[in-house]
């Protein structure tokens, strides 16, 4: 049984994480459309349940729920598919007044807090992930559980919710990480995005057949966790470039040559050799980065102070390098 609040005392304050951008991790998961490598045992579309008998108040947050649930469940699935064949159980997750806790997993059935539940609906969406992601798991008893929590939370943060890697925290301390949760999930994807991808899915399928040991991270990442923990800090010290004051125009070399250019307020566009390809909605923005999105493919895009980055497989990657140029004598509302 996974018990949130018994395994790890830090889920307190996990309220503070109830920001959400659950679009990103549609976006990041779009290429899971394919043939599934898993799927329910009774291969129906309703292999999660969500009973709120014991709270009708909670009813409807439980059928939204329930769509989400059965809407990730395969994916999460697919994401921690090994060379051993996992089946992926009738799931039944009821909703319990009487819980105290957060959240628990216990083969296939989840409880989650009604009091959670009520006071914070959207986080109480991303545990529901984090809980299904346990289920996929069902790992053998092993002494690795802040990996086990590491990667749930990592698959419900980073890729469901697609939050940025600097938000994920990074407590001072020997080998914080192995308290689980977001500080090993931020690591975890640091290793995804840098040193090593698909460590998520080799660490799978080590505690899944019963073959991780002291070697593991040196044979997936070439280092000793410890070490990599140590190098991820420091990666993530390392200041940021800030955007010019009024980023208008990005120009780039790749294909030939090419620009992402302000429309209008909130429109964008990219060129090719000065033929329009694309449009994009502003939809964030920070001292440091512009993010785009284009709803119709659907595919989101990040300026920052000299690259273009493609939110894919859960991961911010690199696109196109470039240089911001300003465009003199332009107005926000007008042609560039």
């Amino acid at each position: 049984m996974v018990d949130e609040t018994a395994l790890f005392p830090m889920v307190a304050g996990m309220s503070n994480w109830s920001r959400r951008f659950g679009f990103l991790g549609l976006v990041a998961a779009a290429w899971l459309a394919g043939v599934p490598s898993t799927a329910a045992a009774d291969g129906g579309t309703r292999a999660v349940r969500v009973e709120a008998a014991a709270c009708p108040e909670h009813a409807a947050w439980a059928a939204a729920a329930e769509t989400l649930a059965n809407e990730w469940y395969p994916r999460l699935g697919n994401l921690l598919a090994s060379d051993i064949a996992v089946e992926l159980p009738r799931v039944r997750i009821r909703i319990d007044p009487a819980y105290r806790g957060v959240a628990a997993a216990s083969g296939a059935e989840i409880r989650i807090a009604a009091d959670w539940v009520k006071e914070h609906p959207e986080d109480a969406r991303g545990v529901v992930i984090h809980e299904l992601v346990h289920v996929v798991q069902a790992y053998p008893e092993n002494r690795e559980g802040w990996i086990t929590e590491g990667i749930a939370d990592y698959l419900r943060c980073a890729v469901f919710e697609g939050r940025p890697l600097r938000e994920f925290p990074r407590p001072s301390g020997e080998s914080p990480y192995r308290d689980g949760y977001k500080p090993a999930a931020g690591f975890l994807f640091w290793l995804e995005s840098t040193r090593a991808p698909g460590t998520v899915r080799r660490l799978n399928a080590a505690l899944r057949n019963g073959t991780y040991g002291t070697n593991t991270f040196r044979e997936i990442a070439g280092a000793e966790s410890t070490d990599l923990w140590r190098a991820y800090c420091e990666a993530l010290e390392r200041p940021q470039q800030s955007l010019p004051p009024d980023p208008r125009r990005f120009f780039h070399d790749s294909q030939g040559g090419g620009e992402f250019a302000i429309l209008s307020e909130g429109l964008w566009v990219e060129r090719q050799q000065g033929r329009e390809v694309w449009r994009f909605r502003e939809v964030a923005r920070s001292g440091e980065s512009i993010e785009l999105l284009d709803e119709a493919r659907p595919m989101r895009l990040r300026l920052t102070a000299g690259e273009v980055q493609w939110f894919r497989d859960g991961l911010w990657t690199p696109l196109y390098s470039g240089r911001w140029t300003a465009a003199p004598g332009r107005n926000p509302g007008s042609e560039p």
